[in-house]
């Protein structure tokens, strides 16, 4: 097995984070992520899918923190399956199926997720929200967003309204107007470097201090897209606290009717977030955001904050 090149600087943060074990997060980078699944309950039903994938040889294990997610147990191209082109299944981390189950969309709710392409997230959403309701998907960037309509489609959503727009905008015309909002921000990507070593290889302090800004624009903008008692998760799939616990820290002095609450899953390794780093003290209450490992589960490492809108700032 190849050794990965990680920069200096990537080096130099991962060592700064406590409770982090480097040796096994570097090894898990050299290792494929776990294939997973999620079954699309608005195409067909869940157990008539699952016999069907079984007939066809296909081993699965329930992943225990997300309602309709499931490990693939045999090495088998899913991509290349019939069941995979109608819709049946959507082929999605597992890890990166646990923000929306904190976000927890109830059917009929206006939902907005503010970074949605390519859909995985959207289309976990649409299933929640069994065709009643509505969710807003955006995407700033055009070809994300053909990748994001595609599977929408594919996965038979009814109910959303896709958008091309900068994020930070969106109080503009919807501001107070949202029961839940999903940020699954930007970011250097960390959590995913077994499937683009180049995230480890070129990784620096000043591309995610710059990044985090966007962060913090786009956290704010989703916030502020909030109704008063309205839930919002900010998720991004790497370990940088420039860009996850730093980004909370100034959302909740900014913005002083943000409230984070806790964030529970079963059978979900999470580590609390960071109180202090490089010389940063954070608000006591980012204790309530959590932390996934690549190694814990040998998938995608994240970090999520559940935030509560209590009052009007305005």
């Amino acid at each position: 097995m190849s050794t990965i090149k990680i920069s200096e600087d990537l080096r130099n943060l991962l060592y700064s984070l406590p409770e982090v074990d480097v040796e096994s997060l570097l090894e898990s980078y050299q290792k494929p992520i776990r294939q997973s699944i999620r079954v699309n309950t608005l195409k067909a039903r869940e157990e008539d899918v699952l016999n069907i994938l079984r007939e066809k040889g296909v081993e699965l294990e329930k992943i225990p923190w997300t309602r309709y997610g499931y490990w693939v147990i045999n090495d088998i191209n899913l991509s290349n399956m019939l069941e995979h082109m109608l819709g049946l299944i959507y082929i999605q981390g597992a890890v990166s199926m646990a923000p929306v189950e904190v976000l927890s969309p109830k059917p009929g709710e206006f939902i907005l997720d503010l970074c949605a392409a390519p859909g995985s997230k959207t289309t976990q959403i649409a299933q929640a929200l069994q065709g009643e309701g509505v969710i807003v998907a955006n995407d700033v960037n055009v070809k994300r967003i053909r990748a994001l309509s595609s599977n929408v489609q594919r996965c038979g959503v009814i109910n959303c309204v896709i958008t091309q727009a900068d994020g930070r905008k969106f109080p503009l015309w919807a501001k107070g107007f949202f029961d839940k909002v999903l940020v699954d921000a930007p970011c250097t990507s960390l959590g995913i470097v077994s499937k683009d070593w180049g995230a480890a290889k070129n990784w620096s302090f000043r591309a995610s201090e710059r990044l985090s800004k966007l962060q913090l624009s786009l956290a704010i903008s989703g916030f502020d897209c909030l109704k008063v008692g309205g839930v919002m998760i900010y998720a991004t799939c790497t370990l940088s606290p420039q860009e996850n616990e730093w980004v909370i820290d100034r959302l909740i002095t900014i913005r002083p009717s943000a409230r984070l609450k806790s964030i529970k899953l079963e059978g979900l390794k999470m580590s609390k977030g960071i109180l202090e780093w490089q010389h940063n003290k954070f608000n006591p209450e980012l204790e309530q955001c959590v932390r996934v490992y690549p190694y814990e589960h040998e998938a995608e490492g994240f970090f999520m904050a559940k935030i509560v809108k209590e009052g009007d700032d305005s």
